[in-house]
């Protein structure tokens, strides 16, 4: 572990943790207000307000609730109880069942639900989470600093009330989030193979930049198929360089912020066992389906799963061929060149096209209204962002002795926990800003992406073992 790379973007966030985060921290702050300001709509201060409020609580909350979630069972079951009764005391409060002060006003209902579901979301997976939602607990936080920053941004260039404002600011949200929670992550691994705390911080800081390079490359990719959409077959330039630097923003924040703390902090013995733990939880869950699931069986499932995603390719077909082949052409290409691996790129455009097309597949035969266009491109952005998270750590566990389960099983032991974070967070995000931009296509893009999500989960493995299976070695 001693010679982790550490990169200079490490090495100054782990060395320089309090200078480097303050003056983030303060440009950020004051880009948003001065946007505000100087912005030539009224509404837009109320907005950015609307959306940091919001935010704050269906995120924010949540995961703050489940870092700080006691050990001890006794306490646990106590703490988990309080909170429900507080959710459900909001909820009522909402719809007029329970009297409130006058002067405390009660979040709507959907936004109470959509908060308390991240909670038990993270509750229920707490054995595979919760150390690395303690660790990163700054990542929410920093995140909605960063798209507040960028909204500001998008206000001072008159863009804040533009269509594509809200997917924006939704997926910089999403990628924010996934990238402290990323950095954590890999935080906790190095911590526990012996590195000390700033060691940590700085190599965990620089083995995420390339997932979170794919993910702003991402939402590039999906800022081009909506204006190309939206602006009939022409690049809406001012709109693509507002929506990849709300992401960059964001990215950042998570980035300095969650590395500059874990370098300051004080780490015990038990963050190790925290890790040591969580991939034991793993392996002891993982036993059954390593068991039915060689090489052999992961090979004809694909088969199997290909046959569908061509019936449903024929039944339903695509609304917009032309802009979805450019959207996977560009997450192809953003794969290759973050990860340097064309099966990587391969695995994470063949999963994201099978989800998507099983899922309208799904729409169809259940007789679903899909989300517009505009709406299934933002939902599938943050699919290819989660599927980064999973197939970065298949890419980084495939080696030449390994036989193809052993190389799934690391692979969803080091990435289903960040793949689980990344749907949560995206989920949620997608529901706060629907709330606060009025966006009522949001919530159907939440939909189609915890949809796609479950989709992808289930051929994450399968996928994995049958292209990491070599002749003889089952």
């Amino acid at each position: 572990m001693a010679g982790a790379p550490t990169g200079f973007f490490g090495k100054l966030a782990a060395q320089r943790p309090l200078l480097a985060t303050t003056v983030l921290a303060l440009g950020l702050t004051a880009l948003c207000v001065v946007g505000v300001r100087r912005s030539a709509a009224a509404e837009n201060a109320s907005l950015v307000v609307s959306l940091i409020r919001n935010a704050f609580f269906v995120v924010g909350v949540p995961l703050t609730l489940a870092a700080v979630m006691p050990r001890r069972p006794l306490n646990r079951g106590l703490f988990i109880i309080l909170v429900f009764i507080v959710s459900g005391a909001l909820a009522a409060s909402a719809q007029r069942a329970l009297p409130m002060p006058a002067f405390l006003a009660p979040p709507p209902m959907l936004m109470t639900i959509s908060a308390a579901g991240l909670f038990a979301f993270l509750t229920a997976l707490a054995p595979f989470m919760q150390g690395t939602v303690r660790l990163g607990v700054l990542a929410p936080l920093a995140a909605i600093l960063g798209a507040a920053g960028g909204a500001g941004y998008l206000a001072l260039e008159g863009l804040l009330g533009s269509p594509a404002a809200a997917t924006a600011v939704a997926v910089a949200l999403t990628i924010g989030g996934t990238t402290g929670l990323n950095v954590a992550a890999d935080f906790s691994k190095n911590f526990a193979k012996g590195a000390a705390s700033q060691q940590s911080a700085a190599a965990a800081c620089h083995a995420v930049i390339a997932p979170t390079v794919f993910a702003i490359f991402a939402a590039g990719a999906m800022m081009v198929v909506q204006t190309l959409n939206t602006n009939f077959g022409a690049v809406e330039w001012p709109v693509l360089w507002g929506g990849v630097s709300v992401s960059v923003l964001a990215a950042s924040a998570a980035l300095v912020a969650v590395t500059g703390s874990l370098s300051l902090e004080r780490a015990s013995e038990q963050v190790a066992v925290d890790e040591n733990r969580r991939r034991e939880w793993f392996a002891h869950a993982w036993r059954p389906l390593r068991r039915i699931l060689p090489a052999t069986t992961a090979l004809a499932a694909t088969a199997i799963a290909g046959v569908f995603v061509v019936i449903a390719a024929f039944d339903v077909g695509l609304g917009a061929p032309v802009n979805f082949l450019l959207f996977y052409v560009i997450i192809f290409g953003a794969a290759a060149v973050t990860f340097v691996s064309l099966r990587t790129s391969l695995l994470i455009v063949a999963m994201l096209l099978a989800s998507a097309l099983l899922a309208d597949y799904f729409y169809a035969v259940f007789g679903v209204t899909p989300p517009s266009l505009t709406d299934r491109f933002t939902a599938l952005t943050l699919t290819a962002i989660a599927l980064s998270q999973l197939t970065v750590s298949w890419r980084n566990a495939g080696e030449v002795w390994r036989n193809a389960r052993d190389i799934a099983q690391n692979a969803m032991a080091d990435g289903l926990h960040r793949f689980l974070a990344a749907i949560g967070i995206g989920t949620t995000s997608l529901i706060a800003v629907a709330q606060s931009f009025a966006w009522e296509g949001g919530f159907m893009a939440a939909a189609y992406f915890a949809a796609t999500g479950v989709i992808s989960l289930i051929l994450a493995p399968v996928m994995m073992i049958a292209m990491s299976a070599k002749t003889g070695r089952y």
